[in-house]
């Protein structure tokens, strides 16, 4: 049987299993540090992106 919680329900509910903090505050602080951090060239995407696949090998 589908699981007929509305999406918001369930979002939450992963949050919480995540322990994710859900003040202000905090979402606050996470967007302006998105804002604030340096913008990459196509060619540090790539080395970032190669670098974090051999660290999980």
């Amino acid at each position: 049987m589908p699981d007929k919680k509305p999406q918001i329900d369930k979002f939450r509910d992963a949050a919480r299993e995540l322990k994710t903090d859900q003040s202000d505050a905090a979402f606050e602080a996470i967007v302006q540090k998105i804002a604030k951090a340096k913008k990459l060239t196509p060619e540090q995407i790539k080395e970032f992106v190669r670098r974090e696949r051999e660290a999980k090998d």
